[in-house]
């Protein structure tokens, strides 16, 4: 019975790794329903702000908007980020994103654009081209974990990274315990992704300036 259990357990564990990378970007676009996901933003266990993707399919394109708040303070310092993006997906790929980022103060602007070469890429005015095998760092889908070039969705700093598969594990996410694929990206930035077996972002965790952000499906 045990190895019953283990082996249902192992079946249950690869189909669901299956859809996670077979799917469409975000499950809601393959339903046909607009979704919207709230996000709690933690650093250590200290709630510092939130994050909202809305998911919205429009005929054959799908439409992805993001916006994010966190303040925080840090030895008497107030640090803020404030950040909104819109994507446009279409066919399981990325048409065009808009991206403006109040990064502490400091303002940031991106504009992307599908072309014959790749993209057409403005960062904060300065235009330049990138390769259509490039993606944004935007998590909400699993597609990030299949491209080895990915850019900052703050500045459009180029990242050259790798993912891997760490295995099944149950998170606590939307009040609940939920089973999950975890998968880690490398290289020239780091995160840890818990996705659903319908592909949803469940959490995610990575260090910023030394302490522990996790963002975390409410």
């Amino acid at each position: 019975m045990t190895m019953m259990r283990n082996d249902c357990a192992t079946l249950s564990a690869a189909l669901m790794a299956a859809t996670l990378l077979t799917g469409l970007p975000g499950s809601a676009a393959a339903q046909g329903a607009a979704r919207t996901l709230n996000y709690q933003i933690l650093m250590g266990e200290d709630p510092i702000g939130s994050e909202q993707v809305k998911i919205e399919p429009q005929g054959d394109r799908t439409k992805v908007t993001v916006t994010a708040t966190t303040r925080v303070k840090v030895l008497f310092i107030n640090f803020r980020y404030d950040h909104k993006r819109e994507e446009m997906w279409k066919g399981g790929a990325l048409d065009s994103m808009t991206a403006t980022t109040d990064d502490d103060g400091t303002p940031h602007r991106i504009e992307m654009a599908r072309d014959a070469g790749g993209y057409r890429l403005t960062v904060d005015g300065k235009a330049q081209q990138a390769s259509a095998s490039i993606l944004p760092l935007t998590l909400w889908t699993p597609d990030v974990l299949k491209h080895r070039e990915l850019l900052s969705v703050i500045d459009a700093a180029p990242y050259k990274v790798a993912a891997r598969k760490i295995g099944a594990e149950t998170v606590e996410a939307g009040g609940k315990a939920l089973e999950a694929a975890h998968h880690r990206i490398e290289g020239d930035v780091e995160r840890d992704l818990w996705y659903a077996a319908d592909g949803t972002l469940l959490k995610t965790r990575f260090k910023r300036s030394g302490y522990d952000i996790t963002y975390v499906l409410k």
